[in-house]
């Protein structure tokens, strides 16, 4: 495991490398949701370290915190550059909530990316981040800034955060992903994503994909990472 840096136009994303016990060509690169982190309370350092054990590279990092859907995508086609550079070989990306719609939004873009993994995904941010935000979302709607503390932390998002979701299209992004295998892991009991949005990515998504729900899991499927970890390794083993 190797803490790196990762160049991202004016900035450095703090990065976490762990390399496959044997010489690999497959890297996994893990995109963390809103307000998460590349260490995911623990659950995405234990996830790296299973699937590295399987002898596949992987690559967890930070988004500068509370950026927008398209910052982040410039920030994940930074990371990917960086990835071709140094590592090379095959490209996998994992996105979790909103940094699966990252991922899917680069791999859209970019056609050497090999495969595809949506953890918990919304497609609708609008619907997503009403469920995720509540009463405050209006507040963001009306051009007010928001600016609050709970049990996550602190949080300070502009009215400009939920307006650049009208410059991306997310179900195009779906439909642009072709010949490239899909991979979409969602709990059913998940009440910011709910299972309808991964039911919708799945069915507008060309072959090869694959639809994993999991039974009473909730958004961070926190009670089947175990399963969760096996499910990705074995996926990406059949390439």
């Amino acid at each position: 495991m190797n803490n790196i840096l990762l160049p991202a136009g004016n900035t450095q994303l703090p990065g976490v490398f762990h390399p496959a016990r044997h010489t690999s060509d497959k890297t996994l690169i893990i995109s963390h949701g809103f307000r998460g982190s590349k260490d995911g309370g623990g659950r995405a350092i234990r996830l790296a370290e299973t699937i590295a054990a399987t002898n596949v590279n992987v690559l967890r990092y930070d988004f500068t915190p509370l950026q927008n859907l398209s910052c982040q995508i410039a920030e994940l086609t930074a990371v990917v550059a960086y990835s071709r550079h140094t590592i090379g070989g095959q490209l996998f990306l994992l996105g979790r909530s909103l940094g699966g719609t990252t991922s899917l939004a680069v791999a859209a873009i970019d056609p050497m990316i090999r495969g595809l993994i949506l953890w918990a995904t919304p497609w609708n941010l609008p619907a997503t981040f009403r469920l995720a935000l509540g009463a405050h979302y209006e507040q963001l709607a009306a051009g007010t800034p928001l600016q609050l503390t709970d049990e996550y932390g602190d949080l300070l998002l502009t009215p400009e955060f939920i307006q650049d979701f009208a410059h991306h299209n997310i179900l195009a992004y779906i439909q642009q992903v072709k010949q490239r295998p899909l991979l979409i892991l969602q709990g059913t009991a998940d009440t910011i994503v709910p299972v309808s949005q991964a039911q919708t990515i799945y069915e507008l998504a060309a072959e090869p994909k694959k639809l994993i729900l999991y039974p009473d899991g909730d958004h961070h499927l926190a009670a089947q990472s175990s399963q969760v970890s096996e499910d990705i390794a074995s996926w990406l083993s059949s390439f």
